[in-house]
């Protein structure tokens, strides 16, 4: 009974923003984004420039850890300078557990859309190109001394022909301790191969990433049992090594930037192939 009238109470405290309100006196919510473990985020119209904006909000049942974590997102997103990542705008403090960070809406398709929502189909080409440009963003933050932690599908966009990198929200600085800062949290249930903040865990993910893309094209044989990729794929022996380095079936990439030299390399082979 506890535990049903806790989560009935953080309910009603994590009770979304509506279309319409105004926030910080200048954010006029227009939806609901989506709500994450420790925060909920809405598509705002700034009201002194008009543009699109992306507001998140610290859970208020989360208290001061959400606050704490929102904190850390938008410290990490106003170290970035890049055109293809969320540019930082605002921080509000309405009270003690009503903090939002306000950042660039990109406004797009995300992979995931494109996939299952479009049916999009990629061939293998335009499956490294992509990646080749993901990994381009990917390197940039690692660059600065962060790993993303989180790349999915959901968290490419694609606009106006290019690939963009959302949601920093569990970004850690490389080597630091996923536990120290996300205690309990579902970081310590993942692949061993994605768990630690290294790049290596970005590249595990992109491999996924990569998987995802790969299979949109795929047409089963009907009654044929499912396999692994290596099997149900047909890809170019470059295609396979390099994916298989990615998930650490072969020697992992420690570092990206040769995972980014070593997919242009074969991003140039595929192409020069009829």
């Amino acid at each position: 009974m506890l535990a049903y009238l806790r989560r009935v109470r953080e309910t009603w405290m994590d009770y979304p923003h509506q279309p319409g309100e105004v926030i910080g006196g200048r954010y006029k919510v227009v939806r609901l984004l989506g709500i994450g473990s420790y925060g909920l985020t809405y598509l705002c119209i700034d009201s002194e420039t008009g543009m699109s904006a992306a507001l998140k909000q610290a859970k208020p049942s989360k208290r001061a850890r959400a606050v704490k974590l929102l904190q850390r997102e938008a410290d990490i997103l106003q170290q970035m300078s890049h055109r293809c990542i969320p540019r930082y705008i605002d921080w509000i403090e309405l009270a003690k557990n009503k903090v939002y960070m306000v950042s660039e809406y990109i406004e797009g398709s995300t992979l995931e859309d494109l996939i299952f929502g479009q049916e999009q189909r990629f061939t293998e080409k335009e499956c490294v190109l992509y990646t080749l440009e993901l990994l381009g963003r990917v390197r940039y933050v690692h660059e600065q001394g962060f790993v993303h932690m989180d790349i999915r599908i959901p968290n490419v966009i694609q606009r106006a022909g290019e690939l963009h990198l959302i949601d920093f929200g569990l970004a850690l600085a490389i080597g630091e301790d996923p536990q120290e800062v996300f205690p309990g949290s579902m970081i310590q249930t993942r692949d061993p191969q994605r768990r630690d903040a290294a790049m290596y865990s970005d590249l595990y993910d992109i491999g996924h990433f990569m998987l995802f893309m790969l299979y949109s094209s795929y047409d089963p044989v009907p009654g044929q049992e499912s396999a692994g990729w290596q099997e149900e794929l047909d890809l170019h022996p470059e295609t396979r090594l390099f994916l298989e380095r990615l998930l650490q079936l072969g020697p992992r990439y420690e570092d990206s930037a040769a995972a980014l030299q070593d997919l242009g390399r074969l991003s140039r082979v595929l192409q020069d192939e009829v």
